[in-house]
């Protein structure tokens, strides 16, 4: 039977319902796990500058993709500054990488590609990160397509203006 982990006392905001939480392998003595809430993913800080016992925090609707190959979880994330990619490793899933692919997907309100040329379209989708939340929208050019492009970046704005119309949100 496997024992039920617990998120380290004080990592989980107030108001947050853990859903599952996992050990990392390389630190079973230390305890550290990886956590799912109903609000987003905790990481613990493994390396660089922050303490050891501190965790990184992540929305639902920042992570944009989630691939699970045991024991490795792969997470990719976009920040304020850039898009970030996790690998975790997992000493015993759990439930996590279910409950991380689930929450993820629930996020998503819509995923449209819109053609903006020949040569290319953008996919729009908006997220929301919990019931009743505002919509995040977000935009992902095609291969080859410069997203920096200010008439792309205009074509990209009078489509989303157009599907919330259609939308009605």
């Amino acid at each position: 039977m496997a024992r039920r982990l617990r998120p380290p006392p004080g990592v989980v905001l107030d108001g947050e319902r853990t859903l599952a939480v996992a050990p990392l392998h390389s630190t079973l003595e230390d305890n550290r796990v990886v956590i799912a809430s109903d609000r987003g993913l905790y990481l613990p800080n493994v390396g660089g500058f922050a303490p050891a016992d501190a965790y990184t925090r992540m929305a639902w609707t920042q992570i944009d993709r989630v691939l699970w190959e045991e024991p490795i979880l792969t997470i990719q994330a976009r920040g304020d500054e850039a898009a970030r990619t996790w690998r975790i490793d997992l000493a015993d899933p759990m439930r996590l990488p279910e409950v991380v692919r689930e929450r993820v997907m629930a996020s998503i309100v819509v995923t449209e590609h819109i053609p903006l040329h020949d040569k290319g379209g953008v996919r729009i989708v908006g997220r929301r990160d919990h019931p009743g939340a505002a919509i995040d929208w977000s935009f992902s050019f095609d291969a080859g397509l410069d997203p920096h492009d200010g008439e792309l970046r205009r074509a990209a704005e009078a489509a989303l203006v157009e599907l919330r119309n259609v939308l009605g949100v």
